[in-house]
C-alpha cells in the first residue's frame, strides 16, 4: 500500500500546456509526452503528483476536486471564483488582450468602435476594459475574427498571441488592453503550507492586507482582481476578498435595511472570511464603504472608529477609487441589466460626497495608507499607478524588518 500523500493537479491543456511543463521542469519532473493523455502521474520521495489535463469550463465547474489547479488569468478575470488563492504566476510571453480593427479603420478613434458592434469571448472584460454596452456586444468563441469578415461586427476584443491570425484576415492591432499569463491556484488555503512544505510552492511570506473601494462604477472590482492575478509586487499567494457578498453579508443586508447600521458594520467585520496570515489579501470594498452609512446616519466619531477595529486586520495600503459620479453611472449601466437605487445619479452623487467625507475621516485619524486613485483614466493607466505606490510599500516593509 502506498502511503504517500497524493496531490491531485487539474491543468487547462491546449495552449496552456506548455505552462504545465514549466511547472512540472520546477519540480525536476519529464515533461508530458502523450498530450492526447488526460491524466499522468508523477511520483517522488514524499508525494505522488496526478496532473488532469482538462478546459477551463471544467475546471472551474470541478475545482473544488483538486488541490491545485493552473489555468489563464483571462478566463479568471472574465468568469473567476473570488475564493480562489493564487500560488504562483506564469508569464506567457506576448499574450494580450487587444482590440482588432479593419486596417483601413486603424486612424479612427477608441469611440467609434466603442458605438458599434464589437466581437467577444469577453463579454465582461470587454464591458470593464473597454467601456462598451451589452447591446453592442456580439458572443463568439473560437475564430472570432470571422466576426468582422461576416459582417458581423466592426472590430473584434480578443486574446492576441503572435497576431498571425489577425493579419491574414486582413485586421490590424488597434490597441493592446492589459497583458496576461496563466496562475497556478488553489482553494484549499489549509493545504499551502502542505504545498510549501513539500516543495510545490516557493515559502510564503506574511501577507499584506490591500484594499479597494469606491463607489459602484469607481473600477474597484476590476482593479482589485487584476492585482490578485497578475504579478504585481512580486507577492506569492494571493486571494480576493469581497466582505460584503457572501453568507455573511447577505445576512447582515438585513441589519443595513432596518437602519441599523452599527451593528450591520461590526458584524460583517468582525465575521467576514479573513484569509491566513501567510496569504495577501485583496479586497474588493473595505471600510469606506461602512463608513459612508455611519458618517450618514450622524455616528460619532468615536462610534465610527470603535466599528473600524472590528475589521482588523486593517489594509496595509487602501485605494480609494475616485470617480466622477457620472462617470460610475455611466459603467454600472453598461456592465448590467438589474438597476437599483444606487445606480441612479442622485444617489451616486449623494454616496460620492460621503466616501470624501469617508476618506478625510481616515486621513485625519491617521487609520491606514490611503491612496487616492483617480479611475476616470483608462485601466493601464491606473494600474501603472498602483504598481508604483505596491512598489513603495513593498520597500517600506523591507525597512520595517
Amino acid at each position: 500500500m502506498n502511503d504517500k500523500i497524493l496531490i491531485k493537479l487539474g491543468a487547462g491543456k491546449g495552449k496552456l500546456l506548455p505552462v504545465v511543463q514549466e511547472y512540472l521542469k520546477s519540480l525536476g519532473m519529464q515533461k508530458i509526452e502523450n498530450t492526447k493523455k488526460l491524466v499522468h502521474t508523477f511520483e517522488t520521495e514524499k508525494y505522488i503528483l496526478e496532473v488532469t489535463l482538462l478546459r477551463w469550463e471544467d475546471i472551474k465547474r470541478y475545482s473544488d476536486k483538486f488541490d491545485m489547479i493552473i489555468y489563464g488569468s483571462d478566463q479568471w478575470l472574465e468568469s473567476g471564483h473570488k475564493s480562489m488563492v493564487s500560488l504562483k504566476y506564469f508569464e506567457q510571453k506576448n499574450c494580450r488582450l487587444s482590440l482588432l480593427v479593419k486596417k483601413e479603420l486603424v486612424n479612427k478613434q477608441l469611440d467609434y468602435f466603442k458605438q458599434r458592434k464589437v466581437a467577444t469571448s469577453y463579454e465582461n472584460l470587454a464591458k470593464e476594459y473597454l467601456g462598451i454596452k451589452q447591446e453592442n456586444i456580439v458572443s463568439i468563441s473560437g475564430s472570432v475574427e470571422a466576426a468582422v469578415t461576416l459582417g458581423w461586427a466592426d472590430s473584434i476584443f480578443d486574446i492576441v498571441e503572435t497576431g498571425r491570425s489577425a493579419e491574414e484576415n486582413g485586421l490590424a492591432e488597434y490597441r493592446t488592453f492589459i497583458k496576461f499569463g496563466a496562475i497556478l491556484a488553489t482553494k484549499k488555503t489549509e493545504k499551502i503550507q502542505l504545498f510549501e512544505n513539500l516543495g510545490l510552492i516557493e515559502k510564503q511570506e506574511k501577507g499584506k492586507v490591500i484594499a479597494f473601494d469606491g463607489l459602484d462604477g469607481s473600477g474597484k472590482s476590476t482593479l482589485a482582481k487584476y492585482v490578485v492575478q497578475n504579478p504585481i509586487m512580486n507577492t506569492k499567494s494571493k486571494v480576493l476578498i469581497a466582505p460584503y457578498s457572501g453568507y455573511i453579508g447577505i445576512e447582515a443586508k438585513a441589519l443595513w435595511e432596518a437602519g441599523k447600521y452599527y451593528e450591520w458594520a461590526t458584524i460583517i467585520g468582525k465575521n467576514h472570511w479573513k484569509a491566513p496570515e501567510y496569504v495577501n489579501s485583496i479586497y474588493d470594498r473595505s471600510i469606506i464603504t461602512f463608513m459612508t452609512d455611519l458618517i450618514k446616519a450622524k455616528f460619532t466619531d468615536d462610534e465610527i472608529l470603535e466599528v473600524i477595529k472590528t475589521w482588523e486586520p486593517l489594509p496595509d495600503i487602501l485605494f480609494f477609487c475616485d470617480v466622477l459620479p457620472e462617470v460610475a453611472q455611466s459603467r454600472s449601466q453598461k456592465r448590467n441589466n438589474d438597476k437599483d437605487e444606487f445606480d441612479e445619479l442622485k444617489s451616486l452623487q449623494e454616496y460620492n460626497n460621503l466616501y470624501i467625507k469617508a476618506v478625510e475621516f481616515i486621513e485625519k485619524y491617521n487609520i491606514t495608507k490611503l491612496v487616492r486613485l483617480n479611475t476616470n483614466r483608462e485601466i493601464p493607466k491606473i494600474i501603472n499607478e498602483i504598481e508604483k505606490e505596491l512598489e513603495v510599500l513593498k520597500e517600506y516593509n523591507e525597512i520595517k524588518k
